[in-house]
């Protein structure tokens, strides 16, 4: 085991890392419950695959829409920005449909190679019960409802609430084609005034990035709300 993965010294660079970006966003944010954020982070420190700031900035996200606000997610894996958004939501009837196969099938060659290195170390063909066992550790289990289906299906499956959420997250298949057909699918979805949230903007996933580029260019979103490490978010 690498020394950085030790439990103590694990630990301890949790502690650095969590606690400079809390110090930061307190002092911009000092109206969010960003308690709450900490313990979702504790409760997943060993889950690498988001930034403090990324998740923070989820958090922040969801802690900025009306009460009750009902959540579409694309690409929930897990379950950890998903439990970062549901903590942040306000309201007993606040809800997230998590959209997901729950198997890492991707038409994207890297992602594909990722997911099955994943996999093979979970032992495991869907990650459903661990997301479902998050969210039930952490009190969230009544405000998320897993829609286990391929994104495109999940959209027909879910047409009866397009105009009626209040944010869409996609974090979905990363190739171009993938992308540009998951914005085509659920900004429909999105209520007028609402937001839409992108993940691996700007990063090694260029398909994510040119098929944004793309749709902002042809007016498809409004204002952008703001971006935070890959992730950049606009207003419909």
């Amino acid at each position: 085991m690498a020394f950085k993965h030790w439990p103590f010294v694990r630990d301890v660079r949790f502690a650095q890392k969590c606690g400079r970006f809390l110090r930061g966003a307190r002092k911009r944010r000092g109206d969010l419950n960003w308690d709450e954020y900490l313990r979702i982070a504790r409760h997943f420190k060993l889950d690498d695959m988001g930034s403090f700031p990324e998740r923070g900035y989820l958090f922040q996200l969801a802690s900025d829409l009306p009460a009750e606000a009902q959540v579409i997610e694309v690409g929930s894996w897990m379950g950890a920005s998903t439990c970062f958004i549901a903590g942040g939501l306000k309201g007993t009837a606040a809800k997230i449909f998590a959209v997901d196969n729950f198997q890492g099938l991707s038409t994207c060659g890297e992602d594909a190679v990722w997911y099955e290195r994943h996999f093979q170390k979970l032992g495991a063909k869907s990650t459903l019960e661990i997301f479902r066992q998050n969210f039930a550790e952490l009190g969230f289990a009544s405000r998320a409802e897993p829609v286990v289906n391929d994104s495109l299906a999940a959209a027909t499956q879910l047409a009866a609430k397009r105009g009626t959420i209040d944010f869409v997250f996609i974090d979905g298949d990363h190739s171009y084609e993938a992308c540009k057909a998951d914005i085509l699918a659920w900004v429909p979805f999105v209520k007028r005034g609402g937001v839409i949230a992108f993940h691996d903007f700007g990063s090694r996933a260029d398909g994510v990035t040119r098929a944004i580029f793309e749709e902002t260019k042809a007016g498809r979103f409004g204002q952008i709300v703001g971006v935070a490490g890959t992730i950049i978010a606009f207003r419909l």
